[in-house]
């Protein structure tokens, strides 16, 4: 590992070309730019990237995108395989990745996993239960948020949009869709009871797991040997707010 860059590197970008020049891998030279990374969302190119959901969850293989294609440094090839299939070039243990973060953004980026990544796993899991359930089993007909939030998808958008004083959308644009599935990991975790909350996010990642072909390891490429458990979940309480002035 190199030295980090000069502490005058304050702004994330200014700190990933400053890493760079260093010699720092572009995936590490990412990390540590992420640091210091606190703008919530902006419009690049008519595309809107909402880095920080709801000013708490940090997407953090959007900002690293956003860092590498304006200071380059990176293989396409690489980038491509992180981007879309999770595969960090360079492996990092999990003290390394969360040193390379720092606490704050680290501490987003575990809301992002555990309110974004697994609890889409989730769906994913109780789908695949549910279409092996037998026709006479009381649950057969349930969808699969009423399994899992006790409602209807239309009742948790209608709640949802009543919450933000918006109206139920017809659709939802990629970044509303993330801001809705993390409302509905906050959903889970303040309505059930902690017994609830734990094997269902067991089944999630143990879903994860099996996916990745990881199913002794960790549900998370990024953090190859960390242990991930249903107990890891961020309280909201501890949750830090990254939409903080510079």
């Amino acid at each position: 590992m190199t030295d980090r860059a000069p502490l005058h590197a304050r702004g994330p970008f200014e700190r990933y070309r400053a890493e760079l020049a260093l010699g720092t891998h572009w995936y590490l030279a990412a990390l540590r730019a992420a640091a210091l990374w606190t703008l919530r969302a902006e419009i690049v190119r008519q595309r809107r990237l909402v880095y920080l959901i709801d000013g708490q969850a940090l997407d953090l293989l959007l900002v690293i995108e956003r860092l590498v294609t304006a200071g380059g440094g990176a293989k396409r090839d690489e980038l491509d395989r992180l981007l879309f299939a999770g595969e960090p070039p360079i492996h990092l243990t999990e003290a390394e990745f969360r040193d390379a973060l720092g606490p704050e953004s680290y501490s987003a980026y575990l809301t992002y996993f555990y309110g974004v990544t697994v609890e889409e796993a989730l769906h994913c899991a109780v789908e695949l239960q549910a279409a092996k359930a037998h026709a006479l089993d009381a649950s057969a007909s349930l969808g699969i948020h009423e399994r899992i939030y006790g409602r209807s998808l239309v009742e948790l958008l209608a709640a949802y949009a009543e919450e933000r004083g918006d109206n139920p959308p017809r659709r939802l644009a990629w970044p509303a869709y993330k801001s809705f599935i993390y409302w509905l990991f906050r959903l889970r975790v303040r309505t059930s009871v902690a017994p609830r909350i734990a094997s269902d996010t067991r089944k999630a990642l143990d879903f994860l797991r099996r996916q990745r072909g990881s199913e002794a390891g960790s549900p998370d490429p990024l953090r190859p040997n960390a242990d991930a458990s249903p107990e890891g979940i961020p309280a909201s309480a501890n949750v830090i707010d990254l939409e903080r002035p510079s």
